[in-house]
């Protein structure tokens, strides 16, 4: 809901990673917050993104925004045997800047972002369009890409020396990588105030991620679902 320039929503949602072993682990389940709020110019998106519009003009705008769950959490219990020599990895809090840009076609926003922080540098582009199937009822389908620098790919998805044990015989030293992303976002109006929501995300990884030890195959299954609620 939308009145003197706010819009606040809230929910709790849970998320599934590594469904189809991307990691030699098994699958993980947690909790997320499912937040979209917008006052003015300051904005929580749903993708965690904490941020403020600087600069907002007809199609364009431009932002600043904080995300203290960027990157991937890996434990070392969640490996499958022989692979729980690894050390945790850890979410990073990371900072950076969104373009946006609304395309002259057919309702189409175009995103880029880079942002980084202590475990390195990630650059995202994405095109979404959303469709209203019904008018309770609408998907956001997008289509996109990321760059990882090397320090990034190499806190993920690289192994130390230290790390070596079981089935993990050596080191491995990522390189800079990058995928491709297609993620679908559903949401169903139960009411005006209450919402259900859905998201499955599929990216497929470059060669430097798939060659590590850690890794299974070079594509990464997510599936979410919760709710939220607006004031």
């Amino acid at each position: 809901m939308v009145y003197a320039g706010v819009k606040v929503s809230a929910g709790l949602g849970f998320r599934a990673t590594n469904l189809n072993d991307f990691y030699r682990g098994n699958s993980m389940v947690a909790p997320i917050p499912v937040i979209n709020t917008r006052i003015e110019n300051f904005f929580i998106d749903e993708h965690f993104n904490i941020g403020v519009d600087f600069f907002d003009m007809d199609a364009f705008t431009l932002s600043l925004f904080v995300n203290p769950l960027d990157g991937v959490k890996i434990r070392s219990k969640d490996m499958k045997e022989g692979y729980q020599s690894i050390d945790n990895r850890n979410y990073q809090i990371s900072a950076g800047l969104i373009v946006g840009y609304d395309l002259n076609f057919y309702n189409t926003r175009a995103l880029v972002s880079v942002s980084g922080g202590k475990n390195g540098v990630k650059g995202n582009v994405r095109v979404l369009k959303p469709f209203a199937v019904t008018d309770r009822f609408y998907l956001v389908p997008s289509l996109g890409g990321n760059f990882y620098s090397k320090d990034y790919a190499d806190y993920y998805w690289g192994v130390d020396k230290n790390e070596t044990g079981g089935k993990i015989l050596e080191p491995y030293s990522a390189d800079s990588a990058y995928s491709a992303q297609l993620e679908l976002m559903a949401e169903y109006y139960l009411t005006e105030k209450l919402t259900l929501l859905a998201f499955m995300s599929v990216e497929r990884f470059s060669s430097d991620v798939d060659k590590s030890p850690i890794i299974d195959n070079n594509t990464l299954l997510m599936m979410g679902a919760g709710f939220k609620f607006s004031f």
